[in-house]
């Protein structure tokens, strides 16, 4: 959805209402050609955007959304997507210019600070975008989660004068990014999260932040090494950072992607309430088993090999 779209029409921010029953009755009829029609209205938003983006004389995206929106799998097809119009680009993570551990401020309930747009090194940031700018090389920080520090050695890069800068991470949209006005106005805005909230009976069941919750829940348990009870136990600190640091910005992008495929929960029925059934006596689980209990269960074969999905699926 393009800004002016929803400037002039600020409805179109609200979220879109699905009914369980309508998907299941789908899925029954012709899985295949519901998978195909939700998969290209993702697709076709992302070759809108580029397009759109085009049509602006910028060098920088910045691609922003809370966690398990896809952003990972959408900066690569955008890269896909430049490269058909002849363009190189470079996905520059701003996780990599996080500030050690050890240097971060602690938190009222003495937690340490993982989220604040102070965890950012935004010096070092805009010293590295300047570089890549006027000299078209630069040396890439490469953060260490195990060490929760930078590692010692930097990554060479190179660019040319087509190339587009891709910046992705939490506090992409934070105006105080850039120390630039000049370099700021380079920049091309992308809002990305899933925007469907889904019905059983005409009773809200799952809200579009509950269906990234079963999108982290599969990642972290299969990609990440973490259990269901882990991801649950951070879920509401990690909903009540992206409030605060992503969402005040979201109506000041150039472009909003809807992350939502519908189909998606006939695929979490049949891999995801397994890993919820074996997380015993834990309450918030319930919801999420019961909307899953009321999905008909499709296998991962039938999901497209360039599906974003296949950021929360495994092979």
């Amino acid at each position: 959805m393009k800004r002016q779209e929803f400037i002039n029409n600020p409805a179109m921010l609200l979220k879109e209402k699905e009914s369980i029953e309508n998907i299941n009755e789908m899925a029954i009829k012709d899985i295949e050609s519901f998978i195909t029609q939700e998969e290209e209205k993702y697709h076709s938003q992302v070759r809108e955007l580029v397009e759109d983006f085009l049509s602006y004389n910028k060098k920088i995206i910045l691609l922003c959304g809370p966690t398990s929106a896809g952003k990972t799998t959408t900066s690569k097809i955008i890269m896909d997507r430049l490269k058909q119009f002849g363009y190189n680009s470079l996905s520059v993570s701003l996780d990599n210019f996080l500030v050690p551990l050890y240097e971060r401020k602690v938190l009222k309930d003495g937690a340490l600070d993982y989220d604040s747009f102070s965890t950012i090194d935004t010096e070092l940031f805009n010293s590295f975008i300047k570089d890549l700018i006027r000299y078209k090389k630069a040396e890439m920080p490469i953060y260490n989660f195990v060490k929760n520090r930078p590692e010692d050695e930097k990554q060479k890069v190179e660019i040319e004068e087509n190339t587009i800068l891709i910046v992705e991470g939490l506090h992409a949209l934070n105006p105080d990014l850039f120390n630039s006005k000049e370099i700021q106005n380079l920049a091309y805005k992308i809002y990305i999260a899933p925007n469907v909230d889904f019905y059983l009976s005409d009773k809200l069941v799952l809200n579009a932040s509950t269906l990234r919750l079963m999108r982290r829940g599969l990642r972290d348990y299969y990609k990440r090494g973490a259990t269901i009870e882990q991801t649950l136990k951070t879920w509401n600190h990690t909903v009540e950072s992206e409030n605060l640091y992503i969402k005040p910005y979201k109506t000041t992008v150039d472009y909003i992607i809807n992350s939502t495929h519908k189909y998606e929960l006939l695929l979490y029925a049949k891999y995801l309430k397994p890993l919820l059934v074996a997380t015993e006596g834990n309450s918030q689980i319930y919801p999420l088993m019961k909307t899953l209990d009321a999905c008909e269960q499709i296998n991962k074969i039938l999901v497209p090999e360039d599906s974003m999905l296949w950021e929360f699926l495994v092979k």
